[in-house]
């Protein structure tokens, strides 16, 4: 009888594990590339790019140890940027701009321009990226704390 009570006390809890772990494993981390097509509605591809544009800008104007920072806290981060559409300052109207003035890699001007062709390339228009940057910053703010989101938030400020 004793067996028979453990046994029955074991499929129980098994069954009970088993109903909340898919709903418990989706609260707990949906991944960014997951939060932003369901919060915004854009496609995978436009998400990943999107991200990793918004990580590639970040990582040109932050200093070795603060991206190392975010990339420790958000090992994504890196990841994603393979997805980003190619920019630089030959590229477009704006990037040739930045050139022109004077501007280097990671200047205030390309970087914004970049940013704004890449979502472009994406089929995205500019306020998507007023968009992105709330969510991503909440995600790194998750992930790595206050300190770190703000140091994401210094670099991308233009």
């Amino acid at each position: 009888m004793k067996k028979l009570s453990f046994w029955l006390r074991v499929v129980v809890c098994l069954v009970m594990l088993l109903t909340l772990l898919p709903a418990s494993g989706m609260a707990l981390d949906m991944g960014l590339v997951s939060m932003l097509v369901n919060k915004l509605g854009v496609t995978e591809k436009q998400a990943e790019g999107g991200a990793g544009a918004i990580f590639k800008t970040a990582q040109t104007r932050m200093s070795e140890s603060d991206y190392k920072q975010l990339s420790d806290s958000v090992p994504e981060a890196t990841a994603l940027q393979s997805f980003a559409p190619e920019t630089g300052a030959n590229k477009g109207l704006l990037g040739g701009a930045a050139s022109m003035l004077g501007g280097k890699a990671g200047s205030s001007l390309e970087g914004g321009a970049g940013l704004l062709s890449s979502f472009k390339d994406l089929g995205m228009d500019n306020e998507m990226l007023g968009k992105f940057t709330p969510v991503i910053y909440d995600y790194v703010k998750e992930k790595g704390g206050a300190m770190v989101m703000e140091l994401m938030q210094k670099a991308l400020t233009f």
